[in-house]
């Protein structure tokens, strides 16, 4: 597949690079991707998954979408709160609009013409969205600006050929005392397996708050890969929510690093996974500053021969001291034929800290079933209530409460879903 890969780069570098020192960037990219390869299970964050056997098994070849159609209008918002939106149609720029917020105050621009990004580190995936991007996105919420309603990008698709290859990057900064509450939404319109890789990098300055919220309703067909790479400055706080219920393969690798004292990362999620599909969480949170915080909680609920994974790091600087660390992931597990993996780590080099992790995995409780019906409930009422009190956990860390009644109702209407 690699090697068709190269045949698909070359013809695409050629068509969207329009400086020579672009199209040398991100060939380095792609070489550097080349000698990788993609992940599989004898790399360390990949052991619970063998991306090179999933995409191998997916895909017979892999095409790059350079069309645009801006004739094509989604109108398939979220109508359950008022937003701000932005949509990406195909990898490509279409519409934007944000009617509730000073726009002097947001600096806004897509990421069509570049630039280049220079090969860095061993992430394969992330050399291969360098190489590959065709658009983004670059925001900044100036300084003491408080967005009045939340952002919604939309990322939609409807390819109709064989062109199922999407790259695209977020790039926002969120300026000292500004604050953001952001949602990206990812839909597949159409029944053409796609394989979306987004690249995210997210700065909170001072006092700066961003709330980021990932939803997505792609196929069961569909492979999706999210690196989200967090700096967070003094006082500022990073939050982030993930339901994970659509796509044959769903990974989130948060990389968060609280770089200076008193900043914070919040990170949970809730994966209801179903008919074979592969879902996984990977974090990776860095205190550097003092008086840092950092809090997890991931809940999982699996049936028809899925997996979860659950891979958290909490690593403490020597200098970081006062930090306040806690990991908890959980997992129900309905049938015999569904996989929970769990790898939580500490690496503390700090003497005053205050850490933990923990980890639990079973089925339900029989009990507790036993109970409801005796109060009047049937067997497969009394699990769906069980099931979504479990999840439901996890969503109330939402904290902006017009959201957490959207992503309510969305578990609630996966939960029904359940035979």
């Amino acid at each position: 597949m690699i090697e068709e890969l190269k045949n698909t780069f070359e013809s695409f570098n050629k068509k969207i690079s329009k400086k020579d020192t672009i199209a040398k960037i991100r060939s380095e990219n792609f070489e550097k991707f080349s000698q990788l390869g993609f992940p599989s299970k004898k790399l360390e964050d990949w052991k619970f998954s063998d991306f090179n056997r999933i995409i191998s098994n997916k895909f017979k070849n892999i095409n790059i979408n350079l069309e645009q159609q801006n004739k094509f209008k989604f109108n398939n918002y979220i109508k359950d709160f008022e937003h701000n939106k932005i949509v990406f149609l195909n990898g490509f720029y279409n519409n934007h609009s944000f009617n509730y917020e000073n726009e002097e105050k947001i600096l806004f621009d897509n990421l069509k013409t570049g630039p280049a990004y220079e090969p860095q580190g061993t992430n394969s995936l992330n050399l291969l969205n360098n190489a590959f991007f065709t658009d983004g996105l670059l925001l900044y919420v100036k300084n003491g600006y408080q967005c009045k309603k939340p952002l919604v990008i939309y990322n939609v698709f409807n390819t109709k050929n064989d062109n199922n290859f999407f790259n695209q990057k977020i790039i926002i900064n969120v300026e000292e005392n500004s604050k953001l509450d952001l949602i990206i939404y990812s839909i597949n319109l159409n029944s053409v397996p796609i394989f979306l890789n987004t690249s995210n990098f997210f700065l909170v300055e001072k006092y700066g708050l961003l709330k980021l919220f990932c939803i997505n309703e792609l196929n069961n067909n569909d492979l999706n890969y999210n690196l989200s790479q967090v700096n967070v400055t003094e006082n500022g706080i990073f939050e982030n929510f993930i339901l994970s219920c659509s796509s044959a393969f769903f990974k989130n690798d948060i990389q968060c690093i609280l770089k200076e004292n008193h900043s914070s990362g919040f990170i949970n999620g809730a994966i209801f996974g179903q008919d074979n599909q592969h879902h996984e969480i990977k974090t990776n949170i860095e205190h550097i500053g003092q008086n840092t915080k950092s809090y997890q909680k991931i809940k999982s609920v699996l049936n028809k021969n899925s997996k979860a994974i659950f891979q958290g790091k909490i690593h403490v600087d020597s200098n970081a001291q006062k930090t306040d660390g806690y990991q908890l992931s959980k997992a129900i597990i309905l049938d015999q034929d569904s996989e929970f993996d769990s790898k939580p780590e500490l690496e503390i080099y700090a003497d005053d800290v205050k850490c933990s992790h923990g980890s639990t995995s079973g089925s339900l409780d029989e009990d507790a079933i036993f109970y409801l019906m005796s109060r009047g409930l049937n067997r497969f009422k009394a699990r769906k209530l069980l099931i979504k009190g479990f999840l439901v956990d996890a969503i109330e860390t939402i904290t902006n409460e017009e959201i957490k009644k959207y992503f309510l109702n969305k578990l609630e209407n996966k939960i029904n879903e359940l035979r």
